[in-house]
């Protein structure tokens, strides 16, 4: 049994990741600053406040963590652009107080923290590879980009182990009981598209003229589940073999999904009355797809539930409960 706290656990990720670790036999501690009953199901401890906050930070150093899983934090593209100042100071800011914590610590926990396919910009090369060029278009991405370097100074002054996981886009539900998903209100696609086909509303697809076989944007969809489990598995190869290091490690599947065959999957399955085409959004790039040996390799990691039809199937069982 190891030690694990995860900030932000009960959000979307974060809960994914703390029941995985859970069911994997650790200890889990949640922070956040949000309380959701459900998130909680069988964790361990939890304490509701902003992860930077001194008690938080008090819970984080009593908790001798082994492994720290950083899931909180802002993670709207489309906000960072027009409130930058909140992204760059509950994403960056708070980290720096939160490492300094960290550093401080008898021994030195291993860090997992939730990076973001945005920090690659418009890619140059598809499939996207760790060491392509670092080059956000949005605020939100520039703060992950900007942590990124944080943690990497932190191992080199530090010896504080890490491993920044570049999610693409993750969706779907807890696949088995499907008693853990998304909040309503979600803005991806998948989330939005089902929640408008439930509640016979009218659905906003973003953009018909990118550069695309469709015109509609690509994206590489991870199920949530199969995520968290990258998480257990990085645990599990730095206590196996002394990891030390800060590694980038993209999470997706290498398969480009786009917005159409989302809305047309949920339009045939499930139903959508009305969608309405409009103006792309700031900050969208065309086509992000990853490339994803880093996490097959180094973790022995391999996508069970990340087809798209099994990841809107499971989002539509936790939205409905059927």
């Amino acid at each position: 049994m190891k030690r694990v706290v995860v900030t932000g656990g009960c959000g979307y990720i974060g809960s994914h990741v703390a029941r995985a670790f859970k069911l994997a036999g650790n200890h889990v501690t949640i922070i956040d600053r949000v309380h959701r009953e459900h998130t909680l199901k069988d964790i361990d401890a939890h304490f509701i406040d902003d992860f930077a906050s001194d008690g938080a930070l008090s819970v984080l150093i009593h908790a001798e963590p082994d492994v720290i899983v950083h899931c909180a934090g802002t993670s709207l593209v489309g906000p960072s652009i027009d409130n930058p100042s909140e992204y760059w100071d509950n994403n960056v800011v708070k980290l720096i107080k939160l490492m300094d914590v960290v550093k401080d610590l008898p021994k030195r926990p291993l860090m997992l923290f939730s990076s973001s396919a945005s920090v690659y910009g418009e890619p140059d090369t598809l499939p996207i590879p760790e060491k392509h060029r670092i080059d956000p278009i949005s605020p939100y991405g520039n703060t992950k980009a900007t942590c990124e370097r944080i943690f990497k100074d932190y191992y080199t002054a530090y010896a504080i182990p890490s491993v920044c996981f570049r999610f693409f886009n993750a969706a779907g539900a807890e696949p088995h009981t499907y008693n853990l998903g998304q909040e309503p209100g979600a803005t991806h696609i998948v989330a939005r598209a089902l929640e408008a086909s439930i509640n016979k509303q009218p659905f906003k697809l973003y953009g018909k003229t990118y550069n695309t076989t469709d015109g509609t944007c690509v994206r590489d969809y991870i199920h949530v589940w199969d995520l968290a489990q990258a998480h257990v598995l990085a645990a599990k190869m730095k206590f196996a073999t002394g990891y030390a290091g800060s590694q980038r490690v993209n999470l997706g599947t290498g398969n480009g999904v786009s917005n159409y065959e989302i809305v047309n999957y949920v339009r045939s399955r499930y139903g959508l009355t009305d969608v309405e085409t409009v103006a792309p959004r700031m900050g969208d790039p065309a086509v992000l797809v990853a490339e994803c040996n880093q996490a097959r390799h180094l973790l022995n990691w391999e996508p069970k539930f990340s087809d798209i039809n099994t990841i809107i199937d499971s989002a539509y069982r936790w939205y409905t409960r059927v």
